[in-house]
């Protein structure tokens, strides 16, 4: 009878825990988790990046663009002049690296010359419109600097070497 006595006072708490879910709830659950896991860190992200580019943005220039800037190590007031002088990212740091501003750049570029060509001409003290003129009229750099030298222009130096005249040294 003790026994009957124990068994009737002690009355068992409603099960709370564990708590069982349905398989698909827990599924559900999974999926979800693990694409927060992705689309968290993508958003942080993203939004970092719209936070970091806000004034990049203002210049009108793309999110694909203003990466390939910063990938060139350009600033934002170079690469709106660069862009402006008509050239893209990797483009310009050639042109960068040889030491030229944007604007020279073009007015080189704009004719057909390389940022190699372009420092021969000039340390033959042309500017990219002189140079353009005589190699449009079969001269070379230094042919052409021997020509103006002696005060010859390069249509009149173009006669004289089909002549088979050279330039006084």
């Amino acid at each position: 009878m003790v026994l009957k006595r124990a068994d009737a006072e002690r009355k068992d708490p409603p099960e709370t825990f564990p708590a069982r879910i349905a398989p698909w709830f827990a599924q559900v659950i999974v999926v979800f988790c693990l694409a927060a896991s992705y689309f968290l860190p993508y958003f942080a992200v993203s939004v970092k990046e719209a936070y970091d580019n806000r004034e990049w943005l203002k210049t009108g220039m793309s999110g694909y663009e203003i990466d390939d800037w910063k990938r060139e190590d350009i600033d934002m007031g170079h690469a709106v002049r660069w862009r402006n002088a008509g050239f893209k990212p990797p483009h310009a740091s050639i042109w960068v690296s040889n030491g030229f501003e944007p604007e020279e750049s073009g007015m080189w570029n704009d004719r057909g010359f390389s940022p190699s060509e372009a420092i021969s001409w000039k340390d033959n003290g042309f500017t990219a419109e002189e140079a353009s003129a005589w190699e449009a009229n079969g001269f070379y750099d230094t042919e052409a600097n021997d020509w103006k030298m002696n005060g010859v222009g390069p249509v009149e130096a173009a006669v004289k070497k089909k002549k088979g005249e050279r330039p006084n040294r």
